[in-house]
This record gives C-alpha cells, sequence and structure tokens, in this order.
C-alpha cells in the first residue's frame, strides 16, 4: 500500500476569475502552489470566466489553467462547456478547492461528491457560510443550510470569516488558516537607493506605499484625499500608489482626486506591478484604508520588508495580526489617520524600530511554507479518510 503522507496528490482549484484578469486570491495560489509542489501536492485551475484574452503563459508549479465563458464577462450561470469537461474531468482529482464562493448554486460542489472528490471550500472576503446563506431568500436558506454539507472542509483565512462558517459547520469542518508570505531577507540599503530613484524620491523624502487592487472598497481616495493633511509643515512627503483598476471609472476618479489635492506633484499613481519588491524597498511605511477584507495579505508582506502599517481598523481581520503601536498603527477615523502618520513621518527612529517589530510577527505567524503545510494536511487527511487509511496530520 502507497504511503498517502509521500504519495502524489492532484488537486483542481476553482475560480471565477485567474490570470489575465487580477485577483488577489489567484496570486495567492501561485505563491502558494510553490511550495505545495514540494509536497507532491499537484495544482490545476478551472476558471469560470475571464474579460480578457487569454494568452498562454507558463506558471510555475501549476501545471494548467483552464478558461471556460471567454470574454463574457459575469455570467448568470456556467458556462456549458465548463459543466460537461467538470462533470467528464472531476473524478481524475482527489480534491477539489473553491475558492470565494465561485459556485453559489453548489451544481459543481455536487457533481464533485459525486465523482469521489473530496470538496474543500474557501472563503476569503465577505463570503462565510453563513453570510452567503443570508443572501438567499428565507425561503431557500435552509436547503443552503443542507448543501453546505456536501463541504468536507471549510477554511477561512481570519478569525471574522471562521466564526461565520462555524454557524453552519461543526468545528470538525472548519480550519482557521491565515495568509502566508514568503520569507526572505529584507533590501539592503543600496537597492533601496536605486528603487527610489524609479520614482523620483529623494534620500531625505518620506514615502507612503500602497499597493492592491483600485476599487471603492480598497477606499484609496481616502489616502488621496487626507494627503494634505499629512504631510502639512513636515517637509518632503511622498504617497506612491500601485496596482490595477478593478472598477470601471475608478481610475478617473482618483485622476482626479489627485488633481484637486495640493499636493497632487507630490501623489504617484501606477499600474499593476507583477513583482512589486522595488515598491516595498523604496518605502518608508505602507499605509491602508480599506473598509473590508478578508484578510488583507499586502499589510503582511509590508510587514515582512519591516515596514511600519497604518491600516485601517477592521474588527476580527486588521487587528488580529497588527498590534496598535507596536507592529502598526489602526486607525478608525481620518483624524486617527492624520495623527499616526504624521507620528511616523517625523520619527524615523520610530518607523525603524516599529517595522522591526512587524517583521519579527511575520516571521513567527506567517511563513508560507509554514502555511502550505496546513493546506497539505487538510488535504491529505481528507483523502485518507476517503480510503479509510486514518493517515494524514490533523491540521
Amino acid at each position: 500500500m502507497c504511503d498517502r503522507s509521500t504519495s502524489v496528490l492532484d488537486v483542481l482549484h476553482v475560480f471565477r476569475y485567474f490570470r489575465p484578469d487580477f485577483t488577489g486570491e489567484g496570486l495567492y495560489l501561485e505563491k502558494l502552489a510553490r511550495h505545495l509542489a514540494r509536497q507532491q501536492i499537484r495544482t490545476d485551475v478551472a476558471v469560470e470566466c475571464t474579460h480578457s484574452p487569454v494568452v498562454a503563459q507558463p506558471i510555475d508549479d501549476i501545471r494548467r489553467v483552464r478558461y471556460f465563458g471567454l470574454g463574457s464577462g459575469e455570467p448568470r450561470r456556467f458556462p456549458a462547456g465548463m459543466v460537461l469537461w467538470f462533470a467528464t474531468q472531476a473524478h481524475r482529482y482527489e480534491i477539489v478547492h473553491f475558492h470565494a464562493f465561485v459556485d453559489r448554486s453548489f451544481l459543481f460542489h455536487l457533481i464533485a461528491r459525486l465523482s469521489g472528490c473530496r470538496v474543500v471550500q474557501s472563503c476569503t472576503l465577505d463570503d462565510g457560510l453563513a453570510a452567503v446563506i443570508e443572501a438567499y431568500r428565507p425561503l431557500y436558506r435552509p436547503l443552503l443550510r443542507r448543501l453546505c454539507r456536501l463541504i468536507d472542509v471549510v477554511i477561512a483565512i481570519s478569525p471574522r470569516l471562521h466564526a461565520d462558517n462555524l454557524a453552519v459547520l461543526p468545528a470538525g469542518r472548519t480550519r482557521l488558516i491565515p495568509q502566508g508570505v514568503d520569507v526572505g531577507c529584507a533590501a539592503p540599503d543600496n537597492d533601496r537607493t536605486r528603487c527610489r530613484a524609479r520614482w523620483g524620491f529623494g534620500n531625505d523624502d518620506v514615502v507612503l506605499l500602497f499597493l492592491g487592487g483600485m476599487c471603492a472598497r480598497k477606499d484609496v481616495g481616502f489616502l488621496i484625499d487626507n494627503h494634505a493633511a499629512v504631510a502639512a509643515g513636515h517637509g518632503r512627503v511622498k504617497l506612491l500608489l500601485i496596482g490595477p483598476q478593478l472598477e470601471e471609472g475608478y481610475l478617473a476618479s482618483l485622476h482626479h482626486a489627485i488633481a484637486r489635492s495640493p499636493c497632487a506633484n507630490d501623489i504617484i499613481l501606477e499600474g499593476y506591478m507583477d513583482d512589486p519588491t522595488p515598491a516595498y524597498a523604496a518605502a518608508d511605511m505602507f499605509v491602508f484604508a480599506s473598509r473590508d477584507e478578508g484578510f488583507g495579505n499586502v499589510l503582511i508582506e509590508a510587514m515582512e520588508r519591516a515596514l511600519p502599517v497604518v491600516s485601517h481598523h477592521i474588527i476580527g481581520v486588521t487587528d488580529t495580526f497588527i498590534e496598535d503601536s507596536v507592529t502598526g498603527y489602526l486607525f478608525r477615523t481620518a483624524a486617527e489617520y492624520q495623527r499616526v502618520v504624521r507620528s511616523l513621518v517625523v520619527d524615523a527612529a520610530r518607523r525603524r524600530s516599529m517595522g522591526q517589530a512587524a517583521r519579527a510577527a511575520v516571521l513567527s505567524r506567517f511563513n508560507l511554507r509554514v502555511i502550505a503545510t496546513r493546506y497539505a494536511d487538510v488535504y491529505r487527511t481528507l483523502v485518507a479518510e476517503q480510503h479509510g487509511t486514518g493517515g494524514g496530520q490533523q491540521p
């Protein structure tokens, strides 16, 4: 009999969007897949639809990406070709892992179970099971609770989402697995100088960085609107905003906000960067005004690079990994944001000490290699239960 702790497992991940469209969850899987591959877990991806022309390009440690409903935008139902493909191919996988509740009809969950697969569901933003059920008409909610039983294990990335899942499924079928980052070395000073020169920043500039999708939920406009107050009387303070547009017209609204700002020349708005390392290296702190997150992976990426973070306080999310006034600051109002950012602008020593504390916190809790092992344990435990071997390690 083969050893299921070391045998190869095939896992199919199902997304609504993936590359070339921007999706933070998809980019995160690309990083996670590298570590899963080292544990003999092979990753395939099926994508419901795409807004963009698909250009074939290999993605490290993801074997195949299959797209359906090309150019369909946001279909009201799954493309027929995807249903047919899934019904005939799901049996090839030990695990089907759904992301961000791509299938609220539970059709694909049912097909996966009938095909002999174990089903994993990730909740990553506002899609905890209880919240998903509440989105349906009251008449259908009892049925939805029963359909949730098709899920073998539901994974939440924050305590808030985990609590939501526990309201629907028992603790034995729920997991809290936070997101993680690849742990490396902070950029040396010579890299910092070169990276700052890329945007024309001088040695005396204090650079505030935001990185993420450009949309109303992220509230990037808040950072622009408050920059003049943050910079007033404190010399050269720059704001670097990097990320793709996620909502039509949102970038135009940001350009208008910059044009109205008395600090327009100190605000730089740039598009998506596949490798944001130069931006992190150029920055002195990371600022984040998002009103709703499942986790906020860019925050721990910034912390790992020894940047102090100033984040909107999202209960059960950002307060679970940012220790206020130690590894960063949590704010609720514009006045609080202005106050704490100004305190960091004028105190370079405080920025350095807080950044080092932030990095230490990430190294101890959010190493992606360790996080990947927890996913691997979930997969292997489910397969072992399926085959009655009792193997695997309970996460």
